[in-house]
């Protein structure tokens, strides 16, 4: 029988914890495995298992620590922009290589935007201004209670 003071989260699945690594380690992995084959560059497949390791991690440790859903947000999305940060410096140095499988495997999908490191760095700037803000939220609700 439970304890009908212990928290909800300790007598229910945690569907934050299952949700959070589908949602981060999926786009993640695929993306990395995907850009791995395209550019026959194994570099991107260690990209994608850093950057999930670094996922898991950093959603295990807000989770335990009971980081409200705005702050493990802001600290996962800050991640992610450090992550696609990363990824733009891959994509600049193996940019030929990258377009020529990508045209080769998928002539019908390439878009010179879907290889070009600026593409990461923008995406790597909008999470990083995304999560900045939702940390921001996060902190100024704390100190107005």
């Amino acid at each position: 029988m439970s304890d009908p003071a212990a928290p909800a989260a300790a007598t229910s699945p945690s569907w934050s914890w299952y949700g959070g690594l589908l949602a981060g380690l999926l786009p993640l992995l695929l993306l990395g495995f995907g850009y791995s084959a395209l550019a026959d560059r194994t570099v991107f497949v260690l990209w994608a298992l850093v950057a999930a390791i670094a996922w898991t991690l950093t959603l295990r440790q807000g989770i335990e620590l009971g980081w409200d859903g705005r702050r493990l947000t802001g600290a996962l999305l800050l991640l992610l922009a450090l992550c696609f940060a990363a990824f733009a410096g891959l994509e600049a140095r193996h940019r030929e290589t990258l377009d020529l499988g990508f045209r080769a495997v998928l002539p019908g999908l390439y878009h010179p935007a879907a290889t070009a490191p600026r593409t990461a760095a923008a995406v790597a700037a909008a999470l990083g201004l995304a999560g900045a803000a939702a940390l921001a939220l996060s902190l100024r609700r704390r100190t107005s209670e």
